[in-house]
């Protein structure tokens, strides 16, 4: 299943391709503060399409604006909990592992926690079939990152 981040922005980054770890581009100020401001307003609604118009307006600015796919990612995880919070919990499965890939793409250790957290998700609502799905995904995507050979799959020479 592709999901938010590598819809906006394209498939995961090889390992051998420099990724900035968890730094903010030299970016316009006006637009973060936008961004952070949309993200907190959110966060204080913390219920309501209100709050999912504000987050979805900060992924927006964060990446199709600023490049900034740590600060995306944190947002896809708030988001993730609010759905599910909601009672949506094939879309807050999305956004949460968007926001793992989020966060594995920046190499932020969050991607571990935002994991657990869709494990936990998958298996309290009867959905093993998609944890081992997630599990396999997640050591795909955990190699293409880190440059380690997945098992059954050859690095391109």
């Amino acid at each position: 299943m592709t999901v938010l981040l590598e819809a906006r922005l394209g498939p995961a980054v090889p390992h051998d391709e420099e990724i900035p770890m968890n730094k903010t581009p030299d970016v316009d100020v006006d637009r973060r503060a936008a961004a952070d401001q949309d993200f907190a307003a959110a966060r204080e609604l913390a219920t309501g399409d209100e709050a999912v118009e504000l987050a979805d307006r900060a992924i927006t600015t964060y990446l199709d604006e600023l490049g900034d796919v740590a600060s995306a990612a944190q947002v896809l995880w708030f988001l993730g909990r609010l759905e599910d919070a909601r009672g949506r919990t094939d879309l807050a499965a999305a956004q949460l592992r968007s926001a793992v890939e989020g966060f594995v793409v920046t190499h932020d250790d969050r991607a571990t926690e935002v994991a657990d957290e869709l494990v936990a998700l998958l298996r309290r609502t009867g959905q093993e079939d998609r944890v081992e799905e997630f599990l396999a995904w997640q050591a795909r995507l955990l190699g293409t990152v880190t440059g380690e050979q997945t098992a059954g799959r050859r690095r391109a020479p």
